[in-house]
């Protein structure tokens, strides 16, 4: 069960769910927090005026904007839940981690390295370097937030996020945890760009006709055994009905029925990259989180982020979202209404 979601991303999907805008930005927005590489395309969604002391403003220290991104949408995700005060979870109550990137901490990493080519080497101060790993945003999910159940982090592809919340779905299924927070991150930073710059992943027209728009965000959902959330009394927003990874070779197109899912199929898939840009791990659990709001009624259904080729159905009871690495393995989330259990 899904009893709490929270995300960060790009104005123009809060603008959709709020219903001020029903259309993309056209022309896609362009980057304004660095100066890209002459002649490279600058196209790029940001959250903007985002900043880590407004949300945890006890952190003093230096916190890598992807692990900022993940940590602001987990407290989203966690007080949705009524899990966000420790003192006020029931006694006993273990919160496992599940976590996900593509990209990680560019940013830190460049910071500590950058310091080391450039000068002395012993002047290169430790702490970006700490922050810097693939696993830094979910240790500081688990300091910060007092997980301290069944944790693991995914890294290195597009569908870690999906990665991850298979092994939410299955650690809860197997008993081996109540509760997991679920979810995946990625920063628009220099380092990154420079990255999908390199290995030829931009859209030079800002059309996706020719490549991604990148963006940048993050989407958190509290997993729960249906169990544990019937002793807490908490809502639940839906149900995750399967989650499916395939290899590549062996997947169909994320616009058809994955995999010959035929609950795939039969529901409405979401796809929110028009409106908060290609957010590489984070962006099937932002279609999934989004899912959800409409499920549980948050979101009308009238300006609901569709796949091409979809349409919204005059009552939602089931929907999906879906992701595909870049040698052509996909991954889906099947997700339904409460009320079908």
């Amino acid at each position: 069960m899904i009893t709490g979601l929270g995300f960060v991303a790009p104005a123009p999907l809060g603008a959709l769910l709020s219903g001020q805008s029903a259309a993309p930005p056209d022309p896609a927005p362009e980057i304004t927090a660095f100066e890209v590489a002459e002649g490279a395309p600058a196209w790029g969604f940001e959250v903007l005026d985002f900043s880590l002391e407004k949300e945890l403003p006890h952190i003093k220290s230096f916190v890598d904007r992807t692990s900022a991104l993940g940590l602001s949408a987990a407290k989203l995700a966690l007080a949705d839940a009524g899990l966000l005060e420790r003192d006020r979870r029931p006694a006993g109550l273990e919160i496992g981690c599940a976590y996900g990137t593509t990209l990680g901490c560019l940013d830190a990493m460049a910071i500590f390295w950058n310091k080391i080519k450039t000068s002395n080497p012993k002047f290169a101060q430790p702490l970006p370097f700490t922050h810097g790993y693939a696993n830094s945003p979910s240790s500081l999910l688990c300091i910060e937030y007092g997980l301290r159940g069944p944790a693991a982090t995914f890294s290195g592809e597009r569908l870690a996020g999906i990665e991850a919340l298979l092994f939410a779905f299955d650690q809860i299924a197997a008993g081996a945890g109540d509760i997991i927070l679920t979810g995946a991150s990625e920063s628009l930073t220099l380092p990154a760009h420079r990255h999908l710059l390199a290995t030829g992943q931009l859209s030079r027209s800002g059309t996706w006709s020719d490549g991604i728009i990148p963006g940048e965000g993050a989407a958190m959902l509290v997993l729960e055994s249906a169990a544990s959330a019937e002793r807490r009394g908490a809502a639940i927003l839906a149900e995750v009905a399967n989650v499916e990874l395939c290899p590549s070779g062996l997947a169909l197109p994320p616009e058809t029925a994955l995999f010959g899912s035929p609950r795939l199929a039969e529901g409405p898939a979401f796809s929110c990259e028009l409106y908060s840009g290609d957010m590489l791990s984070a962006s099937p659990l932002l279609g999934a989180a989004v899912a959800v709001g409409a499920l549980s009624g948050r979101y009308g259904l009238d300006r609901l982020p569709l796949c091409k080729g979809r349409s919204a159905p005059a009552a939602l009871q089931r929907a999906a979202t879906a992701g595909r690495e870049a040698d052509g393995g996909t991954g889906a989330i099947v997700l339904e209404h409460a009320a079908k259990r």
